[in-house]
């Protein structure tokens, strides 16, 4: 592949496809009734609302999922350090987390996956785990996540599935906010009690329950004030202040600061979070006077910022950067975290790279004899010996490849289960306005519908038979579309590529284990959720995972599967010659599958085998004959004047290309099968294969009619 192909330095930031990339907006949800929490001095809000007090220091059971004695999928425990005077709040010194065989152990300078030391971001059995300047995030596909701030605040999310199914100091998620947590057989609980029963028991471990203390009532003026004045308005419209009233009286009957408005920041911090939860919008509420917030390098305070932060290296597009929005310090719009050289907030143009060393933006990296122009977000351009480019005019999406590949998946229309390939789109520069479409009928249109072949600077577009359409580009990315007897998509790439490409077909790392992997980054168990997880279109309904053998619904179709599709493994079949190169089994379930499936069993069987061919000529065994006795009809069905071949590697072969100053395209791709001109004979404009001397003739793209005279230069033809 030539110079104009780009590279991607190792640490450079992970390519994301144009369908994750989406304006960052508040969520305007109200999720607050999914979401436990803890703050400041030992305040605790459950699942269910209620708001108390619990200055235990041992460690406790946040949330579990209690809901089968012998079985606990999720736990969220955590361990408060004990508060000075001096001090002020009390930390939280460690959250543990469970899930299923997984154990997180998270502290404020360290992460320990089952006891050893891990490096963040970090992704492991549908868990994602992350850490940025403002909070540690845990989201796991159970329908848990856990973020901490990594001083005083720590909240859990479930899924409603987990409603009444839960245990500890977050409650049991049904709704109520007393019942069943502090009423026990008609007897009231208090905090104390209802904690200290959350302890979880540590060998060797020496820590005392807190005792009840005598309640006394306190005047909560001041705090009645700060949290119902009018800027707080919108808060109080979709969350009840009274709680957090209570716990800012709690704050200021046990402060001994000489400045009163330290001691409930941390409450009013949380009553902001909740007012975010809810959908409302928290105001600005820190002053210099007032709960300063002192943020480090050239960041900002914000009320209600996303968790997710992008940096030189990384940039999250996750769902949860919407919709978990919190307080903290954070980079100033427009720029990002320099993690590569601590330099604070950086435009994006200001981002280093990091190979060998730390490069600036436009030093030059050699390696093996090419020259690299280090560009923003981490890419490196290669250029070739001597050759001149301005680097501007084939820059990119900063944060995409330079193309996308979308394929359109519907329903079929008679099948539930059965689903159809109805159109494939390349945005090219991951621009929409400059998108290539070709439908299941052979239409092709890049902004307007075109003929065949079609050409341009980067890309070039043609039928090599009757059966496939081929895109091939300057940049590394080939398309082979089969359009008989249904639609199928193989996408080539250059080997410059690997590890660099995300998406249904995988992030091209050569390791098989992680090729599931969501755009969150967590590595799925089953084919639906990892489809779905990449839909372009969020409003398309997700697809369930059929548990079902379809063949089990019907005799016919499953002896008729069984026995056309045993001709893959036969050993005196055509497809013998492959066995030793590709297995023929994993083609044979694929068979079977499709063929009980499919509205049309014969095309979807022979799909599959036109798939098989395909990949024994990738492992350089060309399969010849193959349709001789198995979906031979197709062979029969040319036009008049094509004839048949199952070894076609050229251009497609058209009276108008032969007016093209350049051909376009190259011979280099697999052989297909179709229909299509014998060699000498070229399809004019009514679809007739004919001798070159029959051709009619073509200017700038436009056909001449016999007879028709015209001015070329100045001179009449």
């Amino acid at each position: 592949m030539g110079w104009t192909t780009l590279w991607l330095c190792v640490l450079a930031l992970p390519l994301t496809s144009a369908i994750q990339v989406k304006a960052r907006k508040a969520r305007q949800s109200n999720h607050v009734n999914s979401i436990c929490s803890t703050w400041g001095r030992e305040h605790f809000k459950t699942f269910d609302g209620d708001v108390y007090q619990f200055p235990g220091t041992c460690e406790y059971n946040l949330a579990s999922d209690c809901h089968s004695e012998s079985y606990q999928e999720f736990s969220v425990h955590l361990k408060r350090n004990e508060a000075t005077e001096a001090e002020g709040n009390p930390t939280v010194k460690h959250v543990v987390v469970t899930i299923n065989d997984l154990v997180f152990h998270l502290t404020k300078t360290q992460v320990a996956v089952n006891g050893e030391i891990v490096t963040l971001p970090y992704y492991n059995g549908g868990v994602q785990l992350e850490r940025n300047a403002v909070y540690t995030k845990l989201y796991s596909k159970v329908g848990l996540v856990v973020m901490w701030n990594g001083e005083d605040a720590v909240m859990v999310e479930l899924d409603t599935e987990y409603t009444n199914r839960t245990c500890g100091l977050c409650g049991d998620f049904n709704g109520l906010p007393v019942h069943n947590e502090f009423v026990h057989n008609g007897r009231k609980v208090s905090p104390i009690e209802f904690g200290n029963r959350q302890k979880v028991h540590r060998p060797n471990e020496d820590c005392e329950d807190p005792y009840e203390e005598e309640e006394e009532d306190e005047p909560h003026a001041q705090c009645d004030q700060l949290l119902r004045s009018p800027l707080w308005s919108s808060c109080g419209a979709v969350v009840n202040a009274e709680p957090y009233i209570q716990a800012c009286v709690q704050d200021l009957c046990g402060c001994s600061n000489t400045s009163d408005s330290f001691c409930v920041c941390s409450t009013l911090a949380e009553y902001s979070r909740q007012c975010s939860h809810a959908g409302g919008q928290p105001p600005h509420w820190r002053t210099t006077a007032f709960c300063d917030k002192q943020c480090p390098f050239n960041m900002v305070y914000l009320e209600s910022g996303s968790p997710c932060m992008d940096t030189c290296t990384h940039s999250d597009t996750s769902s949860l950067c919407e919709e978990h929005l919190m307080d903290g310090c954070f980079c100033p719009h427009g720029t990002v975290f320099d993690d590569i050289s601590k330099r604070g907030c950086v435009t994006q143009d200001q981002c280093q790279c990091k190979h060998d060393k730390v490069y600036n933006s436009g030093e030059v990296f050699r390696q093996d004899r090419e020259e690299c122009v280090h560009l923003p977000w981490g890419l490196l351009l290669p250029l070739s010996q001597g050759g001149k480019q301005e680097v501007d005019d084939i820059l990119y999406d900063e944060v995409s490849p330079k193309f996308t590949v979308l394929v359109q998946l519907v329903p079929c229309i008679r099948q539930k289960f059965d689903t159809c390939l109805k159109s494939v789109v390349v945005l090219l520069n991951n621009d929409r306005n400059n998108a290539l479409v070709i439908t299941a009928d052979g239409k092709v249109s890049h902004n307007a519908q075109i003929t065949l072949p079609y050409n341009t600077a980067d890309i070039s577009v043609f039928k090599p038979s009757s059966f496939h359409m081929m895109l091939q580009t300057s940049f590394g990315l080939q398309v082979q579309i089969q359009l008989v007897p249904i639609m199928q998509v193989y996408v080539t790439l250059d080997e410059s590529y690997k590890t660099k490409t995300q998406g249904l077909c995988g992030n091209f790392n050569k390791v098989l284990s992680d090729d599931m992997k969501t755009p969150q980054g967590i590595v799925e168990g089953t084919a639906s959720s990892f489809g779905n997880s990449w839909k372009a279109n969020p409003t398309c309904r997700d697809r369930e995972e059929r548990l079902d053998d379809p063949c089990s619904l019907s005799v016919e179709n499953e002896n008729y599967a069984k026995h056309w599709c045993s001709m893959l493994r036969s050993s005196d079949s055509t497809f013998a010659k492959c066995h030793a190169m590709v297995d023929p089994e994993l083609y044979y379930k694929r068979c079977t599958y499709a063929s009980c499936n499919c509205e049309k069993s014969e095309d979807c069987l022979c799909a599959v085998f036109s798939s098989y061919v395909r990949d024994c000529a990738t492992k350089g065994v060309v399969l010849s004959g193959w349709r001789e006795n198995v979906c031979d009809k197709y062979i029969g069905n040319c036009p008049a004047s094509q004839t048949y071949s199952d070894q076609l590697q050229r251009c497609q072969l058209t009276c108008s290309s032969l007016a093209s100053k350049s051909q376009g395209c190259t011979n280099d791709f697999l052989p297909v099968d179709g229909c299509s001109c014998p060699d000498g004979l070229y399809m004019d404009d009514r679809g007739t294969c004919v001798p070159m001397d029959k051709c009619p003739c073509f200017h700038n793209g436009v056909h001449i009619k016999p007879g028709k005279s015209i001015n070329i230069q100045e001179e009449h033809w």
